[in-house]
Protein backbone atom coordinates (compact mmCIF):
# COMPACT_ATOMS: atom_id res chain seq x y z
CA UNK A 1 0.00 0.00 0.00
CA UNK A 2 1.13 3.76 -0.95
CA UNK A 3 -0.53 5.86 1.84
CA UNK A 4 0.81 8.86 -0.18
CA UNK A 5 -0.87 7.55 -3.33
CA UNK A 6 -4.03 7.07 -1.30
CA UNK A 7 -3.89 10.70 -0.28
CA UNK A 8 -3.50 11.86 -3.75
CA UNK A 9 -6.42 10.11 -5.44
CA UNK A 10 -8.88 10.85 -2.92
CA UNK A 11 -11.66 13.62 -3.50
CA UNK A 12 -11.23 16.90 -2.17
CA UNK A 13 -14.77 18.84 -2.35
CA UNK A 14 -15.29 18.18 -6.56
CA UNK A 15 -14.60 15.39 -8.71
CA UNK A 16 -11.43 13.22 -8.95
CA UNK A 17 -10.15 12.01 -12.28
CA UNK A 18 -8.08 9.19 -11.37
CA UNK A 19 -6.40 7.92 -15.35
CA UNK A 20 -4.61 4.79 -15.97
CA UNK A 21 -2.39 4.46 -18.45
CA UNK A 22 0.88 2.28 -20.06
CA UNK A 23 2.00 -0.41 -22.31
CA UNK A 24 -1.07 -3.17 -23.58
CA UNK A 25 -0.98 -6.16 -20.95
CA UNK A 26 0.50 -5.04 -18.00
CA UNK A 27 -2.85 -5.04 -15.98
CA UNK A 28 -4.27 -1.40 -16.76
CA UNK A 29 -7.74 -2.43 -16.16
CA UNK A 30 -7.09 -4.99 -13.09
CA UNK A 31 -5.43 -1.77 -11.88
CA UNK A 32 -8.42 0.60 -12.76
CA UNK A 33 -11.07 -1.93 -11.93
CA UNK A 34 -9.96 -2.59 -8.90
CA UNK A 35 -9.74 1.39 -8.33
CA UNK A 36 -12.98 1.91 -8.96
CA UNK A 37 -14.41 -0.81 -6.45
CA UNK A 38 -12.44 0.30 -3.94
CA UNK A 39 -13.89 4.15 -4.34
CA UNK A 40 -16.85 2.36 -4.28
CA UNK A 41 -16.71 0.21 -1.69
CA UNK A 42 -15.45 2.98 0.45
CA UNK A 43 -19.03 5.01 -0.28
CA UNK A 44 -18.05 7.52 -2.94
CA UNK A 45 -20.37 7.73 -6.31
CA UNK A 46 -17.69 5.99 -8.82
CA UNK A 47 -17.71 5.57 -12.68
CA UNK A 48 -15.30 3.81 -14.77
CA UNK A 49 -14.49 4.90 -18.40
CA UNK A 50 -13.02 2.16 -20.95
CA UNK A 51 -11.16 4.45 -23.56
CA UNK A 52 -10.07 0.79 -25.24
CA UNK A 53 -12.79 -0.53 -27.39
CA UNK A 54 -12.35 -3.94 -26.49
CA UNK A 55 -14.48 -6.14 -24.18
CA UNK A 56 -12.45 -6.12 -21.34
CA UNK A 57 -14.87 -4.00 -18.87
CA UNK A 58 -17.25 -6.46 -19.44
CA UNK A 59 -15.10 -9.41 -19.30
CA UNK A 60 -14.24 -8.22 -15.51
CA UNK A 61 -17.24 -7.32 -14.25
CA UNK A 62 -19.03 -10.38 -16.19
CA UNK A 63 -21.75 -8.27 -17.57
CA UNK A 64 -22.66 -5.95 -20.91
CA UNK A 65 -21.18 -2.50 -20.77
CA UNK A 66 -21.62 -0.40 -23.85
CA UNK A 67 -20.93 2.73 -25.20
CA UNK A 68 -24.43 4.56 -24.75
CA UNK A 69 -24.87 5.10 -21.45
CA UNK A 70 -23.51 4.61 -17.95
CA UNK A 71 -24.53 0.99 -16.98
CA UNK A 72 -24.73 0.04 -13.14
CA UNK A 73 -22.22 -2.72 -11.94
CA UNK A 74 -23.71 -5.67 -10.30
CA UNK A 75 -23.41 -6.86 -6.93
CA UNK A 76 -20.83 -3.53 -6.58
CA UNK A 77 -23.11 -0.45 -5.09
CA UNK A 78 -21.95 3.16 -6.06
CA UNK A 79 -20.08 1.90 -9.39
CA UNK A 80 -21.05 2.06 -12.71
CA UNK A 81 -19.18 1.17 -16.21
CA UNK A 82 -19.34 2.82 -19.38
CA UNK A 83 -16.63 1.51 -22.35
CA UNK A 84 -16.03 4.57 -24.88
CA UNK A 85 -16.34 2.70 -28.54
CA UNK A 86 -16.17 5.04 -31.35
CA UNK A 87 -18.37 2.95 -33.77
CA UNK A 88 -21.03 3.85 -31.89
CA UNK A 89 -20.24 6.92 -30.36
CA UNK A 90 -22.80 9.53 -29.85
CA UNK A 91 -20.68 12.44 -29.32
CA UNK A 92 -21.44 15.77 -31.15
CA UNK A 93 -18.12 15.56 -32.63
CA UNK A 94 -18.70 12.51 -34.43
CA UNK A 95 -21.89 13.70 -35.67
CA UNK A 96 -20.50 17.11 -36.99
CA UNK A 97 -17.20 15.44 -38.11
CA UNK A 98 -19.25 12.68 -40.94
CA UNK A 99 -21.95 15.75 -41.60
CA UNK A 100 -18.97 17.97 -42.78
CA UNK A 101 -16.93 14.96 -44.32
CA UNK A 102 -19.92 14.24 -46.40
CA UNK A 103 -19.92 17.88 -47.80
CA UNK A 104 -16.21 17.21 -48.91
CA UNK A 105 -17.16 13.92 -50.12
CA UNK A 106 -19.65 15.59 -52.05
CA UNK A 107 -17.79 18.45 -53.29
CA UNK A 108 -14.94 16.49 -54.17
CA UNK A 109 -16.29 12.89 -55.30
CA UNK A 110 -14.11 10.82 -52.52
CA UNK A 111 -14.40 9.36 -49.34
CA UNK A 112 -12.42 11.39 -47.88
CA UNK A 113 -14.46 10.69 -44.36
CA UNK A 114 -12.63 7.38 -43.98
CA UNK A 115 -9.82 9.82 -42.16
CA UNK A 116 -7.50 7.43 -40.10
CA UNK A 117 -7.99 9.78 -36.86
CA UNK A 118 -11.58 9.81 -36.76
CA UNK A 119 -12.01 7.09 -34.13
CA UNK A 120 -9.69 8.51 -32.03
CA UNK A 121 -11.07 12.15 -32.19
CA UNK A 122 -14.69 10.68 -31.50
CA UNK A 123 -13.24 8.73 -28.52
CA UNK A 124 -11.78 11.86 -27.23
CA UNK A 125 -15.12 14.06 -27.86
CA UNK A 126 -17.24 11.84 -25.48
CA UNK A 127 -14.69 11.14 -22.87
CA UNK A 128 -14.01 15.10 -22.68
CA UNK A 129 -17.51 15.23 -21.31
CA UNK A 130 -16.48 13.12 -18.24
CA UNK A 131 -14.59 15.91 -17.83
CA UNK A 132 -16.34 18.51 -18.50
CA UNK A 133 -19.57 17.26 -17.23
CA UNK A 134 -18.56 14.72 -14.54
CA UNK A 135 -21.79 12.56 -13.10
CA UNK A 136 -19.83 10.95 -10.34
CA UNK A 137 -17.70 12.09 -7.17
CA UNK A 138 -14.66 9.88 -9.02
CA UNK A 139 -14.04 8.97 -12.59
CA UNK A 140 -11.70 6.17 -13.07
CA UNK A 141 -10.50 5.94 -16.69
CA UNK A 142 -8.97 2.69 -18.14
CA UNK A 143 -7.09 3.72 -21.34
CA UNK A 144 -6.11 2.22 -24.42
CA UNK A 145 -2.53 1.46 -25.00
CA UNK A 146 -0.09 4.18 -24.24
CA UNK A 147 0.39 5.37 -28.17
CA UNK A 148 -3.35 5.56 -28.76
CA UNK A 149 -4.02 7.29 -26.19
CA UNK A 150 -1.77 9.98 -26.97
CA UNK A 151 -3.62 10.48 -30.55
CA UNK A 152 -6.66 10.71 -28.65
CA UNK A 153 -5.05 13.65 -26.64
CA UNK A 154 -3.66 15.56 -29.71
CA UNK A 155 -5.90 14.94 -32.73
CA UNK A 156 -8.75 16.59 -31.87
CA UNK A 157 -7.69 19.90 -31.03
CA UNK A 158 -5.32 19.65 -34.02
CA UNK A 159 -8.54 19.11 -36.21
CA UNK A 160 -10.27 21.56 -34.85
CA UNK A 161 -7.58 23.65 -34.74
CA UNK A 162 -7.23 23.26 -38.74
CA UNK A 163 -10.81 23.62 -39.81
CA UNK A 164 -11.08 27.23 -37.38
CA UNK A 165 -8.47 28.60 -39.13
CA UNK A 166 -9.40 27.80 -42.36
CA UNK A 167 -13.01 28.89 -41.66
CA UNK A 168 -11.95 32.18 -40.10
CA UNK A 169 -9.44 33.12 -42.95
CA UNK A 170 -11.92 32.19 -45.43
CA UNK A 171 -9.81 29.91 -47.31
CA UNK A 172 -10.89 27.57 -50.05
CA UNK A 173 -11.88 24.41 -48.04
CA UNK A 174 -14.11 26.44 -46.31
CA UNK A 175 -15.79 27.03 -49.55
CA UNK A 176 -15.57 23.90 -51.37
CA UNK A 177 -17.11 22.01 -48.36
CA UNK A 178 -19.97 24.68 -48.33
CA UNK A 179 -20.41 24.68 -44.40
CA UNK A 180 -23.01 26.13 -42.47
CA UNK A 181 -23.41 29.55 -41.17
CA UNK A 182 -22.69 28.61 -37.76
CA UNK A 183 -20.13 25.58 -38.16
CA UNK A 184 -17.65 28.27 -36.47
CA UNK A 185 -19.81 28.65 -33.84
CA UNK A 186 -20.16 25.09 -33.31
CA UNK A 187 -16.21 24.23 -33.88
CA UNK A 188 -15.66 27.04 -31.23
CA UNK A 189 -17.73 25.92 -28.72
CA UNK A 190 -15.89 22.24 -29.11
CA UNK A 191 -12.69 23.99 -28.56
CA UNK A 192 -13.74 25.80 -25.43
CA UNK A 193 -14.93 21.95 -23.95
CA UNK A 194 -11.87 20.54 -25.11
CA UNK A 195 -9.39 23.37 -23.50
CA UNK A 196 -11.26 23.57 -20.32
CA UNK A 197 -11.02 19.51 -20.67
CA UNK A 198 -7.34 20.01 -20.75
CA UNK A 199 -7.36 22.26 -17.93
CA UNK A 200 -8.93 19.26 -16.08
CA UNK A 201 -6.27 16.39 -17.03
CA UNK A 202 -3.22 19.44 -16.26
CA UNK A 203 -4.66 20.27 -13.22
CA UNK A 204 -2.52 18.12 -10.24
CA UNK A 205 -5.12 18.77 -7.88
CA UNK A 206 -8.16 16.88 -9.47
CA UNK A 207 -6.47 14.45 -11.90
CA UNK A 208 -4.11 11.91 -10.83
CA UNK A 209 -2.04 10.05 -13.60
CA UNK A 210 -0.79 7.19 -13.13
CA UNK A 211 1.36 4.37 -15.36
CA UNK A 212 1.51 0.79 -14.84
CA UNK A 213 4.34 -1.02 -15.90
CA UNK A 214 5.97 -4.13 -15.51
CA UNK A 215 9.91 -4.33 -14.10
CA UNK A 216 10.78 -5.40 -17.56
CA UNK A 217 12.83 -3.75 -19.94
CA UNK A 218 10.07 -3.23 -22.45
CA UNK A 219 7.31 -1.63 -20.28
CA UNK A 220 10.48 0.58 -18.87
CA UNK A 221 11.11 2.29 -21.96
CA UNK A 222 7.11 2.48 -23.06
CA UNK A 223 6.88 4.24 -19.54
CA UNK A 224 9.31 6.62 -20.41
CA UNK A 225 7.95 7.44 -24.06
CA UNK A 226 4.41 7.74 -22.00
CA UNK A 227 5.96 10.29 -19.76
CA UNK A 228 7.68 13.00 -22.71
CA UNK A 229 4.47 12.06 -24.63
CA UNK A 230 2.50 13.38 -21.87
CA UNK A 231 4.33 16.20 -20.99
CA UNK A 232 4.09 17.65 -24.45
CA UNK A 233 1.16 18.26 -23.44
CA UNK A 234 1.83 19.56 -20.21
CA UNK A 235 0.19 16.56 -18.30
CA UNK A 236 2.09 15.47 -15.12
CA UNK A 237 2.08 11.76 -14.46
CA UNK A 238 2.21 11.59 -10.75
CA UNK A 239 2.63 8.41 -10.03
CA UNK A 240 3.93 4.60 -11.42
CA UNK A 241 2.36 0.74 -10.65
CA UNK A 242 4.75 -1.77 -10.83
CA UNK A 243 2.83 -4.94 -11.31
CA UNK A 244 3.79 -8.31 -10.89
CA UNK A 245 6.43 -7.87 -8.90
CA UNK A 246 8.27 -11.12 -7.04
CA UNK A 247 9.10 -10.10 -2.93
CA UNK A 248 11.88 -12.56 -1.50
CA UNK A 249 9.45 -13.36 0.93
CA UNK A 250 6.76 -15.23 -1.60
CA UNK A 251 9.89 -17.51 -3.11
CA UNK A 252 10.37 -20.23 -0.37
CA UNK A 253 13.50 -21.73 -2.12
CA UNK A 254 12.12 -22.15 -5.66
CA UNK A 255 15.03 -21.17 -7.83
CA UNK A 256 13.03 -20.26 -10.77
CA UNK A 257 11.17 -17.47 -8.35
CA UNK A 258 14.67 -16.53 -7.46
CA UNK A 259 16.46 -16.05 -10.70
CA UNK A 260 13.34 -13.93 -11.97
CA UNK A 261 13.46 -11.91 -8.65
CA UNK A 262 17.28 -11.05 -9.58
CA UNK A 263 16.25 -10.05 -12.85
CA UNK A 264 13.24 -7.85 -11.45
CA UNK A 265 15.57 -6.16 -8.94
CA UNK A 266 18.15 -4.79 -11.27
CA UNK A 267 14.78 -3.39 -13.37
CA UNK A 268 13.53 -2.01 -9.84
CA UNK A 269 16.57 -0.01 -9.09
CA UNK A 270 16.40 1.45 -12.97
CA UNK A 271 12.70 2.22 -11.99
CA UNK A 272 13.41 4.22 -9.26
CA UNK A 273 16.77 5.90 -10.56
CA UNK A 274 15.23 7.15 -13.91
CA UNK A 275 11.45 7.65 -12.85
CA UNK A 276 12.71 10.37 -9.96
CA UNK A 277 9.96 12.08 -8.53
CA UNK A 278 7.05 9.79 -9.12
CA UNK A 279 5.60 8.13 -6.74
CA UNK A 280 5.89 4.21 -6.64
CA UNK A 281 3.50 1.44 -5.74
CA UNK A 282 5.09 -2.11 -6.43
CA UNK A 283 1.61 -4.85 -6.57
CA UNK A 284 3.32 -8.49 -5.93
CA UNK A 285 2.64 -11.09 -8.38
CA UNK A 286 -0.43 -13.26 -7.45
CA UNK A 287 -0.81 -16.93 -7.25
CA UNK A 288 -4.39 -16.67 -8.36
CA UNK A 289 -5.91 -15.02 -12.02
CA UNK A 290 -7.80 -11.70 -10.96
CA UNK A 291 -10.96 -12.20 -12.56
CA UNK A 292 -13.57 -11.26 -10.17
CA UNK A 293 -15.01 -8.79 -8.06
CA UNK A 294 -12.98 -10.21 -4.88
CA UNK A 295 -9.78 -10.69 -6.65
CA UNK A 296 -9.92 -6.99 -7.99
CA UNK A 297 -11.14 -6.02 -4.15
CA UNK A 298 -7.65 -7.63 -2.71
CA UNK A 299 -5.88 -5.65 -5.64
CA UNK A 300 -7.54 -2.62 -4.10
CA UNK A 301 -6.35 -3.14 -1.06
CA UNK A 302 -2.54 -3.57 -2.48
CA UNK A 303 -2.77 -0.25 -3.90
CA UNK A 304 -4.35 2.13 -1.18
CA UNK A 305 -5.19 0.05 1.54
CA UNK A 306 -8.71 -1.06 3.84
Amino acid sequence: MNEELRKRILPNGSAKFIFFGGKGGVGKTTSASATAIWFADHGYDTTIVSTDPTVSLSVVFGQEIGGEKRVQIKHVPNLCGMNINPKDAKGHYKKRFESMMGQMNSALGEETSQSPCADEMATFDQFVTFLDEPESQVIVFDTAPTGKSLRELAMPFNWAAYVQKQIMEGREMAKLMNLPENTNESLERDKERYERAMVALRDKEHTVFNLVMLPERLPIEETASAIAGLSEHEIPVQSLVINQVIFQKDIDGNPFLQSRANLQAKFLNEIQDRFTGLLHTEVPLLAQDVSDIDGLRQVGKLLYGE
